[in-house]
């Protein structure tokens, strides 16, 4: 017997959020930036290897205290400030997200720049 008089099943809601272009957009970008910062963190304080060539009463700022202090250093904290940024950037829904992204990668380059500048003077 056949009971046509059976409950309809009940219309399910799919409450979970669409992931849309944009969310891959961020975390692909994001996870670029996370490379990036990991690169500059791991070797951009190697360039503190440029003042082997110096010798007493250089005059070149890698061959100072300060200048070895900051390319040793700059570099692995703006790598922490990068990734945090990265995260940030890939989580966040608001439109500090994609600012985020874009001061990350600027943060790195600065550092690289201000290093290479140092070891090149």
């Amino acid at each position: 017997m056949i009971n046509d008089q059976a409950p309809a099943a009940a219309p399910v809601h799919d409450d979970a959020p669409l992931v849309t272009g944009s969310a891959v957009g961020r975390i692909f970008i994001g996870l670029l930036v996370l490379a990036f910062a990991g690169v500059t963190g791991l070797f951009a304080p190697l360039l503190v290897m440029a003042s082997d060539g110096c010798y007493e009463g250089d005059a070149r700022m890698i061959c100072s205290t300060g200048g070895q202090q900051i390319v040793g250093g700059l570099p692995v904290a703006a790598a922490f400030v990068g990734a945090l940024l990265a995260v940030v950037g890939m989580c966040s829904k608001s439109g500090a997200a994609w600012r985020c992204l874009l001061a990350a990668p600027c943060l790195l380059g600065l550092s690289w720049v201000v290093s290479l500048a140092i070891v090149g003077a």
